[in-house]
């Protein structure tokens, strides 16, 4: 088996997915394997900065650039403003969505 498989493996396993390989023998190849080793070294950093990003969300200048470019006004992050519950239109074309 070559460490490509191997690899694929553990990102399986890195991602809490089903890794098609016995867990004893994925620890001996990382056991002996180097090259693995680092890989799922770097595999698990990249995995923990994505991590930190998502739960931070997009930078308030990248989200402000973003609404201007897309035309849209009022705080970034918020839905719309829709009608008021009086303006709302009532009949079976309102409830077909």
């Amino acid at each position: 088996m070559r460490c490509a498989q191997f690899r694929t493996a553990l990102s399986a396993r890195l991602d809490g997915e089903p890794s098609g390989l016995p867990g004893t023998r994925l620890d001996k190849h990382l056991a002996r394997c180097t090259g693995c080793r680092d890989w799922l070294d770097r595999a698990q950093r990249l995995r923990a900065q994505v991590r930190a990003t998502a739960v931070d969300g997009p930078a308030p200048e990248w989200a402000a650039g973003l609404s201007a470019r897309l035309g849209l006004d009022g705080p970034v992050g918020h839905a719309p403003e829709g009608p008021e519950p009086s303006e709302r239109r009532e009949g079976p074309e309102s409830s077909e969505r």
